[in-house]
């Protein structure tokens, strides 16, 4: 998985935005940016029994580009690297607990790396977040990375 390449995609789509807007400071962006990333992570889970594929591959692809943006604005981007080692141990692992736990564990953990800038919670959630992509939506990484080039 190309997590740089995806990080590199959104940072372009971010910084036009910035352009477009005329914002400077993206640390000011950060807690309309938790709300939107709360925002699309509620409607991935929401709507995970009633959707076709399609339609949860582009709700995933959507807060999967709201976790980068975040990243990128923190500067934490380097810390959701994923090497062969840990995609390999997170297709591997199998969903314990149920899709609601999940969630709610998620908005936990990304209720504390805002509140406590707490970057461990939210590489946390992001290894969830993946985990959950890979190994029960059996979402496809390359297709992602094609639609946001």
């Amino acid at each position: 998985m190309d997590v740089r390449k995806m990080l590199s995609l959104v940072q372009q789509a971010q910084l036009a935005q910035s352009k477009a807007q005329g914002e400077i400071d993206p640390q000011k962006r950060l807690p309309q940016e938790y709300a939107e990333l709360q925002q699309k992570l509620a409607a991935l889970f929401a709507n995970l029994k009633q959707t076709d594929a399609t339609t949860t591959f582009r709700a995933y692809q959507a807060t999967l580009a709201a976790f980068l943006t975040i990243a990128l604005n923190y500067k934490w981007g380097y810390q959701l690297l994923i090497d062969q080692k840990l995609e390999k141990k997170l297709n591997q692992q199998q969903l314990k607990v149920s899709t609601e736990q999940v969630y709610l564990t998620l908005v936990e953990l990304l209720s504390r790396s805002y509140q406590e800038k707490n970057q461990a919670a939210f590489v946390h959630a992001w290894h969830i977040f993946i985990k959950f992509g890979l190994t029960d939506l059996k979402i496809n990484f390359t297709k992602i990375l094609s639609q946001l080039a």
